[in-house]
Parts: C-alpha cells; structure tokens; sequence
C-alpha cells in the first residue's frame, strides 16, 4: 500500500516536470522592438517625414472655429432630447375666464391655455420626421 502511493507521488513529479518549460525556448523574445518595426515600415527612421508633412497639412484655427466645431459636436440636453423624443401634436385650448368674484374680492378677466390631451405623447425615437411634420401641420 505504502509503494502504490510512493509510486503515484513520483508519477505525478514526473509528469509535471515534463511538460514545464522556461518561457526562452517557447518563444524567444526577438531583438527589435514595437517602435523599431514601425519606423522601418513606415520610413520615419530618423528625418521624421510623416511628421513634417502633417505639419504641412495643419492649418491654424481661430478660436470662433473651435467653439463652432465644438459645439457641432458636443451634446446637450436640448438636442438629446427634441431630436429622439420629439412631441407628438397635441393642440392648446384657449380659455377666456370672465371677470368675476371670490367672496368680496374681485378677479379681473384673464386667459389661460390648456392642452386638448391631458398628457404630453412623444414619438418613439426612429419615427419617421416626414410624417411628425404632417401631423404637426408642415412645420
């Protein structure tokens, strides 16, 4: 009993011992680097030219420029939210409340408005402008 587990220990060792093997001979770390390769690919090795001629091609911006740039591209809750979830037409109603009395003091005549539909409906985002413009009477 005793030699079966001596034996099972040694096996095991064995195996292991087997199949590890340093990192050196899986795969040899090659003598160029990243950066070396690039520069021979791309031919920037030591008068950089891909620099130069980027600078060439940039042309300067006046600050104006780069806030209407910015803009152009930044996101604000307007935009979010007009442009996916856009109302659905829901017509006002203009109420004319005559001048009248709450107890012994007088309200003037005023106006107010009221949405013919008790709630705001909005488009689903992806439906289609064409036919929101005509709901909304071709604006």
């Amino acid at each position: 009993m005793r030699w079966i587990k001596w034996m099972l220990i040694a096996s095991t060792t064995l195996t292991m011992t087997a199949c590890s093997t340093s990192q050196e001979s899986t795969l040899p770390q090659p003598a160029t680097h990243v950066k070396d390769v690039w520069e021979s690919k791309t031919g920037s090795g030591g008068g950089d030219a891909v620099v130069q001629q980027r600078s060439i091609l940039r042309r300067a911006l006046s600050p104006t420029d780069i806030a209407q740039r910015q803009s152009d591209y930044s996101r604000d809750s307007y935009r979010e939210i007009f442009t996916q979830f856009a109302r659905l037409p829901n017509p006002d109603i203009v109420l004319y409340v005559f001048p009248h009395k709450t107890g012994a003091m007088p309200v003037p005549g005023y106006s107010t408005v009221f949405p013919l539909y008790e709630r705001v409906q909005y488009a689903m985002p992806g439906d289609d402008r064409i036919v929101l413009s005509t709901l909304q009477g071709g604006q």
